[in-house]
Order: C-alpha cells, then structure tokens, then sequence
C-alpha cells in the first residue's frame, strides 16, 4: 500500500533527483547483489528534501521498469521526470516541484514484468511497467502466477506502446527459423522478465524445449560481449523497437528469426494478448521486415494506491509536459498517446484512470474496470 511521506521542512526549493547512470555490463552483477540496499536510497532522498510548501504530502513514486538496454528502463524514467516535474515550470521555480502535490518519480531497474508486478502487488514499489500477458496471468492467477491470488490487485493506468517479441541472432550463425536453435547458445532472459515466458510459448509452438538448444539465464544487458565474442549466438528480448541491445551490435551481422504467422496466429488463440505483428524494414541496419508477436506494455499499479493520487498519476502521465520528455526519448515514445490509452488493456483500470478517462472522455465503451 502506498504511504504517503509528510514533510514539515520549509525553506529552499526541493534538490533535484540526479538522473540514473546506465551501468557498464561487467558492474550489473555487482548493482544486483547490492540491489536491494540502494532501493533503500530514494527514500533517504526524499527525506533529505524541504517540502515546496510546509507540511505538504510527498509521494516517493517509484517504477518498476527492467534493464539498462532494453526500453522500459528510458520510457520508465522519463515518465518518472514527467511526474515529479511541473507540466509548465513557468508556475514554479522548483524544478522538481511537482504541478499536483508532492509526486517525486523514481525509475529503478528489475527483472522486468513478471517481477514489476509482484513488488507491485506487494507495496514494495508503486507502479511498474509490464506486458499486457504477463498482467492477464496475474489478475487471473494462471501460468506463472498460479495459485497466487494477491494478483488480482493489479490494475491499468494506460496502455503505453506495442512491443515486439524480437529473437535476435548473429547471422553467422545461420539461424533462420526457430528449428535452427537446436545445439546453440541462446540467452533467453532471467525468471521475472516478460521475456522468458513468451519464449518459452514460442519454442512449444514450434515444437522445441530449453532440453534442445543451451539456454543461458540472461539479460541483454549482459549479452553485448558475448554475441560479439560469438560465446552466445543469439538472445531473446520483449521489447519495443529499435532497441539498445540490438542496435550496438549492428557492426557484428545480425539476423531476427521470424515467428510465421500461423504459428503466431495458434499462439493468439491461446494466448490472446500475444497477436501476430511485425517489425518493419529499416528499424534495425541492414535486417528485412520480419513477421513476430506484440504485445502492449501497460503502466500498472496497485488497486490498493488512493484513487486521487492514480489520479494525479494518469493526469501528468498525459501532461503536454511528459509527451513532450517522451517524444525527445526512445523511439517507442512517439507512440504514447492518449488515443491509445486503453489499447490492448488486459486488466481493469484503477479507479483513479478510470476517473481521469471518464472526465477527458476518453474511456472506451467496453474499456474493463476495477
């Protein structure tokens, strides 16, 4: 549950958050093993700031996002500078002075959504990034969430973007169909990505298992120097398109293995927030269209968070303020509009998007609710 912080200082304007430093891949290990202490930091920080006014609530709003090189992590900061920071800095000095009261947003790295909705569920951070799937599984306790009810507390702020399920191959390799991976080293991603799960869908479809390929346990984040040594030949990501991971590794020759479209079209039927979709030619140097699956990355948070600060939420989520920190960040950015909102939603909204949506006129007829 969300609690909120009451600062009594007053004085000088609130310190701004210094933006986070991506970390070197050789460094991620040991941010990890030390993970859990520096989430302890923000909350320091914000004890540290004066209030923009005496006895003002502040609230440490912290977003789950995933890797360093995959999109979650830049959406999901810029995001948290769009709320933490006015939508018009002409109303106040403090540039870290939100325009609704006291909303300081944090961006911090995870396993991706799998993980982002358990701290989500359980207070330990208040919103998260997470694939459309990945919430179904949760709110219905099925897959990776069976026998685990506390995910029926899981409720939709917005659908953001479309990502790509992008299975990406040094093209040296000669992988050129999911039945090529036999015998090779893939990194498939950690338990608690998105990732994982979906690929895990995709070689059943095909017929395959983890048993006929090496899988490794993998980020991206991790897998720069390992494609580019050829230790691993390929790696799988759930993400938005272009993304870091791959395009660093432009120079090295690369191939993305296609998902036919009646193997895609049999997994929607299974699993329907997992539809047949594309990446296009020119999102990546030198790599032709290339049929996949998408699905819709949803900014999520608890249904136990108060309904007017999920209001405020969804308000400066949708500020011209943050559109505009979000179409100067990633290219999936541009894509965050409010006419897409409730695109691909899998889930109920919370209450306080749902208020925001039914004032603004934008809430769909159909559109689920908590």
């Amino acid at each position: 549950m969300n609690t909120p912080l009451r600062i009594s200082l007053t004085g000088a304007c609130p310190m701004p958050i210094p933006a986070a430093r991506k970390v070197p891949s050789w460094r991620w290990s040991i941010l990890k093993s030390v993970f859990p202490a520096l989430m302890i930091l923000p909350l320091f920080l914000v004890l540290a700031l004066p209030s923009p006014a005496a006895g003002e609530i502040i609230h440490l709003f912290r977003i789950g996002t995933g890797g360093p090189t995959g999109v979650y992590y830049p959406i999901g900061k810029l995001i948290a500078e769009g709320l933490t920071k006015p939508v018009n800095e002409k109303d106040s000095p403090c540039a870290a002075v939100n325009a609704g009261p006291g909303i300081i947003g944090v961006a911090q790295y995870s396993a991706g959504s799998i993980e982002n909705v358990r701290a989500v569920v359980s207070g330990q951070i208040e919103a998260g990034l997470v694939q459309a799937d990945v919430a179904a599984w949760a709110f219905l306790a099925e897959h990776a969430f069976s026998g685990d009810p506390s995910g029926r507390s899981v409720r939709a702020v917005a659908s953001l973007y479309p990502e790509m399920f992008q299975l990406v191959t040094r093209r040296d390799a000669n992988i050129r169909s999911v039945s090529d991976l036999r015998g090779n080293r893939i990194a498939i991603d950690e338990p608690g990505s998105g990732t994982l799960p979906v690929m895990r869908i995709v070689l059943g479809a095909y017929g395959l298992s983890e048993s006929d390929f090496f899988p490794v346990h993998l980020k991206p984040v991790f897998t720069h120097d390992k494609m580019a040594q050829n230790e691993i030949q390929g790696f799988a990501m759930m993400a938005g398109a272009p993304m870091e991971a791959v395009t660093q590794l432009s120079d090295i020759g690369l191939f993305l293995v296609p998902i036919d479209s009646n193997t895609a079209s049999g997994i929607t039927a299974r699993f329907p927030y997992l539809v047949p979709g594309k990446i296009l030619s020119g999102v990546y140097s030198d790599i032709p269209e290339t049929p996949t699956l998408q699905v819709y990355a949803l900014l999520v948070v608890s249904a136990d968070i108060s309904e007017d600060l999920v209001y405020q939420v969804t308000s400066a989520l949708w500020s011209e303020r943050t559109l505009s920190l979000l179409k100067r960040g990633p290219p999936q950015g541009k894509l965050i509009t409010p006419k897409t909102a409730l695109t691909g939603l899998s889930i109920p909204l919370h209450a306080g998007a749902e208020r925001f949506y039914r004032e603004k006129e934008l809430l769909l007829k159909g559109t689920l609710s908590p």
